[in-house]
């Protein structure tokens, strides 16, 4: 089966206005379940409160526009997203990271990158101008937003205008939108080494995850949590408990440096679910 990489099948929508209102122009994909056409062909429709109503995960929109590949600070990137088992088009390493972090926040069901064009109309600031946000999130409650990423010290008066106009959009729309600015540094990395263990193979069993839960409640250190709960072989826990912390079951501070020393506590949430 040949693979076709998210870069290859993004496409440049065409600039063309249809109204004087503010549109959404976007590729729908094509498939066996939809009486679509195997041609992809780009739509578009006045942006108005039915219009955010609609399936957008039927409509699994593609990618419009194309990568200009690596640049200064913009580095392309995949990130793997578990909920769908697919890879997420990162224009950047800013928005890799952002990622991130919303994975481990545990709201978003799905992503789209670069999924539509904003092209605004009429009693906008930016009327004739167009914008590719980038992301289209469906939540786990299955409302929609969208995400744009761009790093605090890069946000300039213009950059405030779009963001502020694609708010606009958005409200219409009945969707989210947040501009994603950027997180400490120390703990994104650590949040990274976490998602290393955040896979189903490094699931501990329900009894580990209980043993392990209850020794962390007063709060341990991860090498000593690793050492009780897998005496024979401590470096086997390393996955679990990294794997419960991404799942927030144990808490931990990811603002300071990680180590073994680094102390893991049974989160509220856990329990909580323990009790229910």
């Amino acid at each position: 089966m040949d693979i076709v990489r998210p870069v290859e099948i993004a496409r440049q929508i065409t600039r063309r206005r249809y109204s004087g209102h503010t549109e959404l122009h976007w590729v729908p994909h094509a498939n066996e379940h939809t009486n679509r056409s195997p041609l992809l062909r780009q739509e578009h429709e006045i942006v108005q409160p039915d219009l955010g109503d609609r399936d957008w995960a039927s409509i699994d929109p593609m990618m419009v526009r194309s990568s200009k590949g690596v640049r200064h600070r913009s580095t392309p990137a995949m990130y793997f997203w578990k909920r769908t088992r697919s890879h997420v088009w990162c224009e950047s390493q800013s928005e890799r990271w952002e990622l991130l972090w919303l994975d481990y926040g545990g709201q978003v069901e799905r992503l789209w990158s670069q999924p539509l064009a904003v092209a605004f109309g009429r009693g906008s600031r930016l009327f004739e101008h167009w914008h590719v946000p980038d992301f289209l999130a469906q939540f786990t409650d299955g409302s929609y937003g969208l995400f744009d990423v761009r790093p605090a010290d890069l946000i300039d008066d213009s950059a405030r205008v779009q963001f502020e106009e694609t708010a606009a959009v958005c409200e219409t729309l009945g969707w989210h939108y947040r501009v994603l600015t950027g997180r400490d540094r120390r703990a994104t990395a650590n949040l990274d080494c976490l998602s290393a263990s955040r896979h189903d193979r490094c699931l501990p069993t329900r009894e580990m995850e209980a043993l392990i839960l209850e020794m962390a409640c007063g709060g341990r250190p991860r090498g000593e949590l690793c050492q009780i709960v897998s005496p024979e072989c401590p470096p086997l826990a390393c996955a679990w408990v990294d794997n419960m912390a991404w799942r927030r079951l144990l808490h931990v501070d990811l603002s300071a440096v990680f180590s073994n020393e680094t102390v893991y506590t049974t989160s509220e949430s856990a329990h909580e679910g323990r009790a229910a």
